[in-house]
């Protein structure tokens, strides 16, 4: 018979992949056509009628995040760094496409204002909490 113990850390070890996995599925459904993107979806809390260039923007971003979550979830999976490393190397990432995309974001769209920190945090709330 098997160590139970083991077996979960065994389990536990797949835990990350499988979220960052329907974190990529979360995000990519709303790519598909007729459907509104994640990142617009969020972005249109603040700034409802937003521009095509910026439209396209938020869908192109969209697809980006989708692609990490999957790169991310296959090097979680297949690492043999450790889980600290890892976890290190994956919110790394996220800090740098986070902080990337808000540096870039103005250089792109310079007539555009866009909303502080605090204000993305509340519109990301209002856009992924189910609508009753």
């Amino acid at each position: 018979m098997s160590d139970p113990v083991a077996l979960l850390a065994s389990a536990l070890h797949y835990l990350p992949p499988l979220v960052l996995l329907w974190l990529a599925f979360f995000f990519g459904r709303t790519l598909r056509t007729g459907q509104t993107p994640l990142i617009e979806r969020i972005a249109r809390q603040s700034s409802p009628l937003m521009p095509a260039a910026l439209c396209r923007y938020t869908r192109r971003l969209t697809a980006v995040w989708c692609v990490y979550f999957v790169i991310a979830a296959v090097l979680t999976a297949t690492a043999s760094t450790g889980y600290a490393a890892t976890s290190l190397a994956v919110w790394s990432g996220t800090i740098v496409l986070f902080v990337g995309e808000r540096i870039i974001r103005p250089w792109l769209f310079p007539g555009e204002a866009f909303p502080g920190l605090v204000r993305q945090i509340l519109d990301t709330w209002s856009a992924w909490r189910p609508h009753r």
